[in-house]
C-alpha cells in the first residue's frame, strides 16, 4: 500500500482525488490545505509520493518543494504538481525542482488515473530496486558475521591441549 501526501486547498479537488487514490488505487492518502501543513505531515508520514497543487496560502507548492527537493528524506520522493496555470515560465520552473508530472486544472479523470498509475509502477521498481540492494548488503553483513565468529570461537592451542600434553 502507498502512503501518497495530497495537498490541496480546494475540498472538492480534495475529495475528488482522495477517492481516486482510496478506492482504485488502494493508497493510504494524508491530506494538507497547504505547503506549511504538508511540511508537518511529512515529518509524521513520510508518502512514496505526493500529489502537489501549485497555487494554495500561506506556503504555495513551487515553496513547498523547494523546502522538501534540500531535505535530505524527501528529496527523491515523486511529485505530481495540480495547477490551472498553464504557463510556460511556471512550468519550466517547478520542472527545475524535479517534479515526475504534472496535471493542468481542470483535469481529466482517465488521464490524471494514468499519471497516478505511472508514478506508483516507477515508485514500486524504484523501491524494490532499493529492496534488492538491502538484501545483498544483509547477505553480505551475515557472511562476514558468521565468518567472524568461526575465527572468533575456533579452538586456540590451548584449548586442543598442545601445551597441557
Amino acid at each position: 500500500m502507498f502512503n501518497v501526501l495530497l495537498v490541496e486547498d480546494n475540498s472538492g479537488t480534495r475529495i475528488l482525488l482522495k477517492k481516486i487514490l482510496t478506492r482504485k488505487f488502494y493508497c493510504k492518502v494524508y491530506t494538507a490545505n497547504d505547503g506549511l501543513e504538508a511540511l508537518k505531515m511529512m515529518q509524521i508520514h513520510k508518502p512514496d509520493f505526493i500529489i502537489l497543487d501549485y497555487m494554495m496560502p500561506q506556503m504555495d507548492g513551487y515553496e513547498f518543494l523547494k523546502e522538501i527537493r534540500y531535505k535530505k528524506d524527501f528529496h527523491d520522493i515523486p511529485v505530481i504538481m495540480i495547477t490551472a496555470i498553464n504557463e510556460k515560465l511556471a512550468l519550466k520552473k517547478v520542472l527545475s525542482l524535479g517534479i515526475s508530472d504534472y496535471i493542468l486544472k481542470p483535469f481529466n479523470i482517465e488521464n490524471t488515473m494514468e499519471k497516478i498509475a505511472k508514478i506508483m509502477y516507477n515508485r514500486n521498481n524504484t523501491l524494490h530496486r532499493k529492496l534488492d540492494g538491502l538484501e545483498k548488503r544483509i547477505e553480505t553483513l551475515e557472511k562476514r558475521n558468521r565468518e567472524l565468529k568461526k575465527n572468533h570461537y575456533a579452538p586456540s592451542l590451548i584449548d586442543k591441549k598442545i601445551f597441557l600434553n
